[in-house]
Parts: structure tokens; sequence; C-alpha cells
């Protein structure tokens, strides 16, 4: 039914942030001690800098970042696959889509880019989910139930239907002769089929300006519990599109850059600031865990640290510092151990200047996880650090609290 598309959507970001140490001397620290707290000019923070960004890097906003923002924005919107249905207890990532090529590699089958394109496509988000533990790239094991959900934004309610009439056409031609159309009563204007003895089904609807095209699947044969499965994710969804107002392209421009100040108060040696889902990003709750692969155990995590927004800074070489805004000082006291819960459990040492700073090592580590992480909390704020050599590992998190500190 769908022969170019992936069976889930392949894990685009795990839970590292990554980010690249600075090259130069040692860092000097601003600031006045505040009676009570720690004096963060003494704190060893090596070589990196800890000013904050807006000192370093100025927004422009174009159309291309400005996309970006729109994506992150629309990825905060999407549900998540425990949200549609509690089974789906597993990311398996999500994509950014800023133009119609970031359609290819399996998001659409490859002649429904060329209809997204035909009806001028802004912008997108594609995220997936299953059942079972995603294999070490990302992708739903065989034979899991699985699903995933591209969610496109047109210029016009028009343009988006003729799309998302136009993206169902051409999917039941691929095998016409086998494809029987399906009726899901509670949405009479999804076009959806399925393949008889096949356990997957594929529904596209417009609402509004957006497309939302699903493509599910289940261990065995069941075309109504298929069928309920996509009323579920419809149900869902359309309530979240309905709380985020469609974007003209003068809107996406004006879209604001940190409108919480968060990145200023992200470790960022680099200084890089352009907007970019894998490397420089600011995200709500539904935004981090299409980012992350238990999403069962970090939803609960973040929702009972009443996390609001965080954000995350990464580099090719895959160093990294995430912080995360919650409720209360108490409650970035509480997240901080859980950031290490898992893949970090083996202990490591801390920085010892910094009081209540967690470090573990990754026995596992590969080229898609660092060895080391630390974890600190300032106030309401909660962050990670890692690297693969525990000295800078200590460092970074020396300079993230140092950052975290300077902001207030």
């Amino acid at each position: 039914m769908f022969p170019s598309r992936l069976r889930t959507i392949c894990c685009a970001a795990a839970i590292v942030a990554l980010i690249a140490p600075l090259n130069g001397c040692g860092s000097r620290i601003s600031g006045t001690a505040t009676a009570g707290e720690l004096d963060v000019r003494k704190l060893d923070v090596g070589r990196y800098a800890i000013d904050p960004l807006d000192l370093r890097y100025t927004y422009n906003p174009s159309l291309s970042y400005a996309k970006t923002l729109a994506v992150l924005r629309l990825a905060d919107q999407v549900a998540t696959g425990q949200e549609i249905e509690p089974q789906f207890k597993w990311s398996t990532g999500g994509i950014p889509i800023t133009s119609t090529s970031d359609l290819d590699g399996g998001v659409l089958a490859r002649d429904n880019i060329a209809v997204a394109d035909k009806y001028g496509m802004l912008f997108g988000f594609a995220a997936g989910a299953s059942d079972t533990e995603p294999d070490s790239r990302g992708h739903a094991q065989p034979g899991a139930a699985f699903m995933s959900m591209v969610v496109l934004q047109f210029p016009s309610e028009q343009a988006a239907t003729q799309a998302a009439t136009e993206i169902e056409q051409t999917d039941f031609r691929v095998a016409a002769d086998q494809n029987e159309k399906v009726d899901i009563p509670k949405f009479p204007d999804a076009h959806t089929h399925w393949r008889p003895t096949v356990a997957n089904i594929g529904s596209t609807m417009a609402h509004g300006r957006y497309v939302i095209n699903l493509f599910m699947g289940l261990a065995s044969v069941d075309l109504n519990a298929m069928k309920y499965l996509v009323e579920r994710a419809y149900s869902t969804q359309i309530p979240l599109l309905d709380n985020l107002p469609p974007l003209t392209p003068e809107d996406m421009v004006r879209l604001p850059y940190d409108p919480d100040g968060l990145l200023n108060r992200t470790l960022n040696p680099d200084a890089y600031g352009i907007p970019d889902y894998q490397y420089q990003a600011v995200f709500g709750v539904r935004g981090f865990l299409h980012r992350v692969a238990d999403n069962a155990r970090l939803r609960k995590v973040l929702t009972d640290a009443g996390v609001d927004r965080g954000s995350m800074t990464r580099a090719p070489t895959r160093e990294s510092a995430v912080v995360f805004r919650t409720r209360d000082d108490d409650a970035a006291r509480v997240l901080e151990p859980e950031l290490l819960a898992a893949q970090y459990a083996t202990a490591a040492d801390a920085p010892h200047d910094i009081p209540g700073t967690k470090c573990g090592e990754n026995k596992l580590a590969d080229l898609n996880a660092k060895r080391f992480r630390c974890a600190l909390s300032y106030r309401r704020y909660a962050a990670f650090v890692e690297g693969d050599q525990l000295q800078d590992v200590q460092q970074r998190a020396a300079a993230q609290y140092a950052l975290l500190a300077d902001a207030q």
C-alpha cells in the first residue's frame, strides 16, 4: 500500500542535545555572588565561555530560519503516540519538514511529494511511535504495532483539501486492484484505505489549512482495531491544531526566536544560534518527547516536575547541553537525578564545587551516546551536559551552573 514509506518515522534525535567546546583561553566568569549563594566566579569552567547567547549572537529573521521556528512550534502540537493510544510507549523520533525535499526517504510516498509541492506546502512535522522499544537505528521492531503521523501546513484551506484528496488518490493507485476504501464514521472527510490481509492502514484528512497523514499498523490483521487507531489519532490531533493558528510566511518571520530566554541559559560555547531542530531549539514537553525513545518514563518524569519549556544546543561532535524549566526549585531538584536514570545509572565523580550536581557514566556509549553526563539544578531550572571525558563534562557542568546563576 505504501511501497516507499518506512514502517515508522526513524528517530531523528535522541535524548542527547550536543555541543562543542570553545577553543581558546580560559574563560572569565562575570557577576557578583549573592549572599547565601555559590560564588560562580570561582568555579572551574575550563575553557568554556559562559556569556549568554544574546551577547554573542544576533538573530536576523529570514524565511529559512523562520520555517524552522514554525516547525518547532508545530512539533509542540503534534500528538505523541502515547497520547493517541497508551500502548505506543516508545517514540521512533521526529522529522522536521521545512521543504518538500524533507518528505523524501519514506516520510511520504515519493509521488506524494509532488502533490505537496503542487499545492505549496509551507512546512510540517512527522512523528512516529511503537509499542516496543525501537532498534538501535530508531526503527520499530519487526512485528511491533506502530504509527506515524505527518502534519503539513498549506497556504489555504482549499490547497489543503485538494492536497489531502490527491495524496489519497496517489496512495490508492499504487495497488488499486488490492486496496479497499475504509469509512471512519466519526470523520467522514478522512480518506482511508487498507489492503485486506495486510495489518496496516493509511488515512489522510485536511483540517483547515493543515493536512494530517496517518500510517498505522498492528501485529496482526484486525480492521476494526486499526479503524479505532485512526479515529483516536484524529480525535487527539485535531484539537491540538485548533489551538495552533496557521501561519503565513509573514507570520513565520515574526515568530519570536527565544521568547522565554531559555537559550540564554543553555551552555553554548560556539555561540551557534541559528534555529535548528537538531542543533539549537526551544521546545515544550511534547516537542521534547518526540526526540526521545522512552516516552512512558520521561512523560511522567517531566510532568511530575511541572516542566513547561526546555532548550537544547548540539554540535556535530555530540557534546550536549539541555535545560528544563520546572514548576519550582524543589521540582528542579527532584528532576535532576532522573536525568541520569537508566542510560547513565553508573555513578561518576561530580564536580566538587557545585552542590547537588550528579554525574553518571554510560558503559555502552557509542557514536550516538556520550560516555558521561552530569545533571544539575539551579532554582527552577534543571539541566544536563554530556561528553566523553569526565573532567571536560565536569567543567561543562560548572559552566552551565554559572550560566543559570548569572541569568537570574
